[in-house]
């Protein structure tokens, strides 16, 4: 199994994650107040504010897994790993990961890219 392989699959695992962890703030937090069966309207937005947050990440991740197939999604999954790799330690090993695999291997490297080695242009802004 290739690194892009293992990076989409990991996207699909994390998007699990995300949105299992969306379902479960939503049905702990903002289930209950809608059922009346509490009066924490502040609970009730904030579960509604987690999980749609939550509910985004796995979005995110699902659509930088299917970029990813087809030779896309460089920036996305870029953005994506920026994103996360505050969250020490699993979002950290992931974004370092992500991050290695979209620029650094060199066989995904011509495979993400559409015009040949743009190590050198991102290189060249990073100097000036």
């Amino acid at each position: 199994m290739g690194h892009l392989t293992a990076l989409r699959l990991l996207n699909l695992a994390l998007a699990l994650l995300a949105l299992g962890t969306a379902a479960a703030i939503v049905s702990t937090w903002t289930l209950p107040f809608a059922e009346a069966r509490t009066d924490e309207a502040g609970l009730a937005w904030l579960g509604a504010l987690g999980g749609s947050i939550f509910a985004g990440l796995g979005v995110a991740h699902v659509l930088v897994a299917l970029a990813l197939g087809r030779g896309r999604g460089r920036a996305l999954q870029t953005l994506l790993a920026l994103a996360l790799i505050v969250t020490f330690p699993i979002g950290t090993a992931y974004a370092l990961y992500a991050l290695w695999v979209c620029w650094a291997h060199p066989v995904v490297r011509r495979h993400l890219s559409d015009d040949g080695d743009v190590a050198p242009l991102v290189l060249s802004a990073v100097r000036t």
